[in-house]
């Protein structure tokens, strides 16, 4: 048995989401006659998952890693692993994809998988099976005689669909949730990676800056099942860009005749394009507009600026489509100025498009991204164990940043997001904060914020009528 494994923060309400890396790699192996479980918990389930997983013995336990607060809670997973038993510990996923030596020179990790994990995972696991070296396996680390080792990259996938998503792996009532009106909302890609090359992206290392695609035929093949299988009402594509082909993005929404969640560049979008997304019922576009400096958009290799922002803005809040915005602070270089021109542009968006939702966050740097080397000279300095890299998470409060307080940041984001709420005279408040940068003894965040999670977790009576209220406001 192989057991594969993902670790979501409590904290995000994120153990929900369709746990699609180790649904893809699973799939791959039980197709290769491999009994494989898929175990998605949070960090609260860490302690008697292990106990269940070592009682179980499998020849192999596989995690997914991201950088952030998964590497911390993978981390402590892996430790009490190898506390309890001997079993093989491996590592795939963006992390130790983008450090590979650093987390197998931990003891914890026996392998790790550099990139894709499909066809490695595969090869991997027959190796195991004959008790063969795994030392010809593209795209694995591993320790031999003490020594780590990291084989050769292997290609990437250039025929997605040779590897389809086998669904029956995962309970899916499990990962049917409420988003916006939507009551029966599914994860799903259709795509890996983005032909950009944005400098804070891991994109650039991860995936190459390539983009490559499973058929139309084969996404819509995979929702129709959903649909009629699990009566789902509607889709939340984490595609990282959903619309590089227009016509393909655009054939696929139509067919699938849902409302749908996605991203698209900000400089993609104009009239007509605002126009078809509506007819086609895009209910939210993730959208990253990343600063209010054109001299910080042209330092990211963003290739757009301020303006055509504005004007895709504009467009959208013409045909009344919905958008979350995304922007980044903190970057190397950035000034006070350029700090407070991107808080002030998200305002500016607010005014001409009420409908819009804001996630501000501190910049991260990525191994492999064009601007690592920058954000080293500038004062970053890289964990110098993998467990640290638990603190390296742009979205949380205490985030330590060279160039940005975490908290601060969080501060305004939180402002942003209470915008979304329709709250009178409260709203007023949170509006003259961020208009006039009053950021300081932001008690009422952390009310609203305790209000929000009981609503959320709809947590007994009170719980539930919180979620009602939510649902009537938002």
């Amino acid at each position: 048995m192989i057991i594969l494994v993902q670790i979501n923060y409590s904290e995000d309400h994120s153990e929900k989401i369709l746990p699609m890396g180790i649904l893809s790699v699973g799939s791959a192996l039980k197709s290769h006659s491999f009994e494989v479980e898929l175990i998605n918990i949070t960090e609260k389930e860490i302690d008697k998952t292990v106990s269940e997983i070592v009682a179980k013995n499998p020849f192999l336990v596989a995690l997914s890693v991201m950088t952030g607060i998964q590497t911390k809670h993978s981390v402590e997973f892996s430790k009490k692993i190898k506390e309890r038993s001997s079993l093989k510990v491996l590592w795939g996923g963006i992390h130790p994809s983008l450090l590979p030596k650093q987390c197998l020179s931990e003891s914890y990790v026996d392998f790790v998988i550099v990139g894709e994990g499909e066809e490695t995972s595969v090869e991997l696991a027959q190796k195991l099976e004959r008790q063969e070296s795994p030392e010809n396996i593209l795209g694995l680390g591993f320790k031999q005689n003490g020594e780590t080792k990291i084989n050769p990259t292997r290609p990437l996938i250039s025929n997605l669909d040779l590897w389809p998503l086998d669904f029956s792996l995962l309970d899916m009532e499990k990962y049917l949730y409420r988003l916006d009106k939507f009551k029966r909302v599914v994860a799903y890609k259709t795509s890996r990676g983005c032909p950009f090359n944005c400098a804070f992206c891991y994109n650039r290392a991860f995936n190459q800056s390539h983009w490559r695609t499973w058929s139309v035929e084969r996404v819509i093949s995979d929702i129709e099942y959903l649909k009629q299988k699990y009566q789902i009402d509607a889709i939340k594509f984490y595609d990282d860009n959903f619309f590089v082909d227009k016509a393909r993005a655009l054939e696929i929404l139509k067919r699938i005749n849902l409302p749908a969640h996605l991203e698209v560049r900000i400089d993609m979008i104009d009239d007509e394009l605002a126009g078809r997304l509506k007819e086609l019922k895009v209910f939210d576009l993730l959208i990253g507009a990343e600063s209010g400096s054109d001299r910080l958009l042209a330092l990211i290799n963003k290739k757009i600026t301020v303006q055509r922002i504005m004007s895709a803005v504009r467009s959208l809040a013409k045909f009344n489509v919905p958008a979350s915005y995304s922007v980044i602070v903190g970057f190397p270089t950035e000034t006070k100025e350029e700090f407070f021109l991107t808080v002030d542009l998200l305002y500016k968006i607010y005014k001409i498009h009420p409908q819009a939702a804001f996630t501000l966050g501190a910049y991260l740097p990525y191994p492999g991204s064009a601007m690592y080397d920058l954000a080293i000279k500038e004062g970053f300095k890289p964990p110098p164990r993998t467990e640290d890299w638990g603190r390296i998470d742009r979205f949380r409060k205490d985030f330590s940043s060279p160039w940005v307080d975490g908290q601060y940041v969080w501060h305004i984001r939180e402002y942003f997001k209470l915008l979304k709420f329709r709250l009178g005279p409260a709203n007023r408040w949170f509006k003259f904060r961020i208009k006039h940068h009053f950021f300081a003894l932001p008690a009422d965040i952390y009310i609203v914020e305790w209000l929000a999670g009981v609503a959320i977790e709809e947590k007994g009576f009170f719980g539930k009528t919180l979620r009602r209220i939510y649902n009537s406001i938002k």
